[in-house]
């Protein structure tokens, strides 16, 4: 531990000594550099004589990008500044326009790499835990299954995308958010669909004239340490590549917590020609995981967070966890148009992910490996928009025999759509559909409908669907010593109503408040040991919310009101899971600005959130690495949470800072998001990334 401590702080060093010595912009547009291809051959930065073109960028809303951006130079000023020889200039030059990548049809960007290169966040449910209508389910350390509650959408029902690709446990069903590669996204989006609600991602391109790399580091107490190192360089002006390596720890503030892995990342991307682009991702997870299955604790209320003397329930589990995705896509844009983004996309790509839960007397887990195919297309026809979209994957079980998931392989297929209609002035209209098939005979479906009505500063927006969900391959198949799958299980079907109306006194300043209300029939859930259909309920929320954005300062804040009811549709008069309200309060107060004579862009301010009620959370099974709404575990007792946030840019280093907690042992000796598993105590966050260029 010693020796790799050390070599941590002298690769710090090295980044900082060699940082400011080769940093050359003070600028946040500092990661990569693009050209005006309608005037220039060559990569260009800003001219050091133009520091104000770009501002330091900390919200979404802005048209100041950090990685990609251009700026005019006519042939005749390229031809007065350079020195080139004839023959030179008869070598033909490729003309790059930067590629981007088309948004999902009718969601909403929630996060570009502008705003996250000023936050470090220990894995995206830590980012979520802040987010208007989120309440999370932490179990205690980042890089576990961590989950959240969405509006009215149950972990069950949330879907994760890396582009096209699925990032949802193949068994389970629930989301891996500790798989996201959060430092390389560019573009985030989030969708409400009713049924379920989608979130998908996309990486940054880099488009540099010299080689590029990136040290990123954060550290904590106990075993809380991550490294991630970066570099990419194009090998000409239409390839580049790039490879990253990301060592992850955490835990090991209470027994059996700890967590050790890596992330390795490798992209290598090529323009066929000025319209079409290809793009080969390979990214590999590997986690040894300690699982205490929740500490003995009598009463929560009366916990004292000690962490010598709180006893796992299994102090010996652990879970091995493997994941792989390799893809090669191709991507293809009009080109007889100034538009950079791309209208259709297709691609292969073969996976593998594999689980091994060993704790005394058992042992579960799953092995399986899929190919499939992908492909994705948009219309644009004045006021009508439209998206189409196949995917087909093959599922190979490879679980040994002597495990817990004896299913034979198995297909799907998905085809979707979406249209929106601007062409009623007064309303935008917006329409889903969906039809998924399974190899075993079950099949699903979706259709959404969505308005959007203007009228001065107001947005109301109002939508409803109706969808089938098909039961999991480990609801229907699983087969455990404690655990049983069930083939006769029916779908689950949905109906759901939501709105939102708010007011935007400016592009950066809102008001607004949001409902949803959705209807389950035949949920399915793990009842005494057998996956069954569950009697009909209700999932509600409402959501209020408010965004303030000044130049030198930044304000948000929500209230999120959550619970389960009685079915509106079919009434029974009992609903499996508690009706206990949750109410989660939040809000952040931050200043930005330039310090000591433009010398550095400080961001700085505080974060914080109270749970006013006590609740019951969601369940989690560890062996199922499954969460469910109905549980027999305790209520959370009533706890708040303030965190003190410090980011600060220096010529190419940012360094954030963060205290977590910092009103433990101040109003509460701790607190809970999920019954059994304590949240870390008070601890300081140090991290830091700097960038190299050649």
């Amino acid at each position: 531990m010693k020796l790799l401590r050390t070599t941590y702080l002298l690769l710090i060093l090295l980044a900082v000594c060699q940082s400011v010595t080769v940093a050359q912009v003070d600028s946040t547009t500092v990661d990569s550099v693009a050209l005006d291809s309608a005037e220039t051959d060559t990569l260009f930065l800003y001219p050091p004589e133009l520091p104000d073109v770009v501002d330091d960028t900390t919200s979404l809303n802005t048209t100041a990008a950090d990685t990609l951006f251009r700026f005019p130079l006519s042939l005749s000023t390229l031809r007065d500044t350079t020195t080139q020889s004839h023959s030179e200039e008869e070598k033909e030059l490729f003309k790059v326009n930067p590629w981007e990548f088309h948004a999902p049809l009718g969601a909403e960007r929630t996060e570009t790499d502008s705003t996250l290169r000023w936050q470090y966040w220990s894995d995206w449910t830590y980012k979520l835990n802040r987010a208007p209508g989120v309440i999370s389910y932490r179990l205690g350390t980042n890089i576990r299954s961590n989950a959240i509650q969405r509006n009215a959408h149950e972990p069950r029902h949330q879907q994760l995308y890396w582009e096209d690709i699925s990032l949802n446990d193949p068994v389970s069903g629930i989301v891996n958010w500790e798989l996201i590669p959060q430092n390389k996204i560019a573009e985030f989006y989030i969708d409400d669909l009713g049924t379920v609600h989608e979130s998908r991602f996309y990486h940054h391109q880099y488009y540099i004239n010299k080689p590029l790399s990136r040290l990123i580091y954060s550290e904590s107490k106990f075993n809380y340490r991550n490294l991630e190192f970066e570099v990419s360089h194009n090998l000409s002006q239409r390839t580049n590549i790039e490879l990253s390596y990301w060592d992850r720890r955490s835990g090991g503030e209470y027994n059996n917590s700890e967590i050790t892995g890596r992330q390795i990342y490798l992209k290598a991307s090529h323009h066929l020609e000025k319209n079409k682009y290809l793009k080969l991702n390979y990214i590999t997870n590997n986690y040894d995981i300690g699982q205490p299955f929740g500490y003995n604790l009598a009463d929560m209320r009366t916990f004292n967070f000690d962490r010598y003397s709180a006893s796992a329930v299994h102090p010996s589990a652990t879970t091995g966890q493997k994941n792989n995705i390799l893809t090669l896509n191709y991507y293809h844009r009009n080109p007889d148009s100034t538009e950079t983004e791309d209208n259709f996309r297709t691609g292969l790509f073969h996976r593998s992910d594999e689980r091994l839960l060993t704790f005394p007397g058992d042992s579960t887990g799953y092995s399986l490996k899929s190919v499939g195919a992908n492909v994705r297309k948009w219309w644009n026809w004045g006021g009508l928009e439209l998206e189409t979209g196949a995917k087909a994957e093959y599922f190979f079980n490879q679980t040994p025999e002597n495990r817990s998931f004896p299913a034979d392989n198995w297909a799907t297929a998905k085809a979707d759509g979406s249209v929106r209609l601007n062409y009623i002035p007064i309303i935008d209209l917006m329409g889903d559909a969906e039809l998924q098939m399974r190899s075993d005979g079950f099949q699903s479906y979706q259709i959404n409908a969505e308005g959007e009505i203007p009228i001065g500063g107001f947005i109301l927006t109002a939508g409803a669907s109706s969808g089938t969900v098909m039961p999991t391959p480990q609801q229907l198949y699983w087969n455990s010593g404690q655990f049983q799958g069930n083939p006769d299980l029916k779908n689950e079907k949905i109906q759901d109503v939501r709105g939102t109306l708010s007011y935007h006194f400016n592009p950066d300043t809102k008001i607004g408040i949001r409902g949803q209300h959705k209807e389950i029939t035949d949920g399915i859930m793990m009842a005494e040991s057998l996956f069954t259909n569950v009697d009909n309920y209700a999932s509600q929320s409402a959501t209020g919310f408010f965004e303030w954005d000044l130049t030198n300062f930044e304000f948000e804040g929500s209230a999120v009101f959550h619970r389960f009811a009685d079915s509106y549709l079919s009434a029974s008069g009992t609903i499996p899971m508690s009706p206990q309200e949750r109410v989660w309060l939040k809000g952040s107060a931050y200043w930005k600005g330039y310090l000591f004579d433009r010398a550095t862009y400080v961001k700085a301010g505080v974060s914080g959130m109270a749970a006013p009620f006590r609740y019951q959370a969601d369940h989690y099974n560890p062996e199922l690495n499954y969460w469910q709404s109905m549980s027999a575990d305790q209520q959370l007792p009533r706890f708040n949470r303030l965190d003190v946030d410090i980011s600060a840019r220096v010529r190419s280093i940012m360094f954030i800072l963060r205290w977590e907690n910092v009103l433990d042992d101040v109003s509460q000796l701790g607190y809970f998001e999920t019954a059994r598993y304590p949240m870390s105590q008070r601890r300081f966050i140090f991290s830091v990334r700097a960038l190299f260029r050649n």
